[in-house]
């Protein structure tokens, strides 16, 4: 039996989503919507859902989706039943770094099993990347988010620390991750009608979300990973914040460790060439 949680804002996904899962599902469930028309954030609306769910298995989604393989709820309760999953995902990354970044971190450590559309729903195309039934992860997508309530009361979606729309994913996914052992699964396959946005609030989100989890994951370090990491966040910053002292100083604190000399020479470049062209990057901030 699974109860199924959704912050709804889209009443026409919500009705197709509920048809779909009514046809695929194939095991008790119950659906609790909590309509959040952007009045609340979404940790808040999920640990509200979560606080009236009557099973003992979790499933938080996005509204967006509809489930292309039938039966699936007989296998997502299989794959919770294993002792050591923490969170059950279809997407989701097996490496850490430094840096703020969303889920995908690299191509060699993300796991996906989707078929990601757009919200026109005019064409779709399948991502298939994972390499068997289960594969360990750390971060999991919030698209599909499976956990067991017992698990879930442990760990709670972090409304104290995130307001909005974003992080919440990757805070919730990280922490279960320190005790558990989180997976993407190959065998439910959902459509997702829309993609991420990496605008100033995920940008925000995301730099609390790294401030708070210590990066010391059970992982080798991967050194092109985390410079790569580290470059592109230092790219998104300074598309929000501008160039001067303050900033420069507050970026260092997620200067990964481990690097090669040739990958502190690239780091200290790039620096030097946004403190070069300060002036002109700094008119070109973006507000949104």
């Amino acid at each position: 039996m699974i109860s199924i949680i959704i912050s709804s804002y889209l009443p026409n996904y919500f009705s197709a989503l509920e048809n779909n899962i009514s046809k695929s599902i194939g095991v008790p469930y119950e659906i609790i919507k909590i309509d959040n028309p952007g009045l609340m954030g979404i940790c808040k609306a999920y640990n509200q859902g979560a606080e009236k769910a009557r099973y003992e298995n979790l499933l938080f989604i996005h509204e967006d989706v509809l489930f292309h393989t039938q039966d699936w709820g007989k296998k997502l309760i299989i794959h919770l039943n294993n002792e050591e999953a923490g969170i059950v995902g279809v997407a989701g990354s097996a490496y850490v770094p430094t840096a703020p970044s969303s889920w995908t971190v690299a191509e060699q450590y993300n796991f996906v099993n989707i078929l990601q559309g757009n919200k026109e729903n005019s064409e779709y195309l399948p991502i298939h990347t994972t390499q068997k039934n289960r594969t360990d992860v750390f971060a999991v997508d919030g698209v599909f988010i499976g956990i067991k309530k017992e698990k879930y009361n442990h760990f709670k979606f972090n409304e104290a620390l995130l307001k909005g729309f974003h992080g919440y994913d990757l805070d919730f996914s990280l922490r279960v991750s320190k005790k558990f052992q989180n997976y993407v699964i190959d065998d439910i396959l959902i459509q997702h009608f829309s993609g991420g946005n990496l605008d100033k609030n995920w940008l925000d989100a995301n730099i609390k979300v790294r401030e708070s989890i210590p990066s010391n994951f059970k992982q080798t370090t991967d050194a092109q990973t985390e410079k790569k990491a580290f470059l592109d966040f230092l790219y998104i910053f300074f598309k929000y914040y501008p160039i001067n002292r303050k900033n420069i100083i507050f970026t260092l604190q997620f200067y990964p460790k481990k690097l090669n000399f040739k990958n502190h020479l690239e780091i200290a470049r790039k620096y030097y060439n946004y403190l070069r062209y300060a002036t002109s990057i700094n008119k070109n901030l973006s507000t949104k």
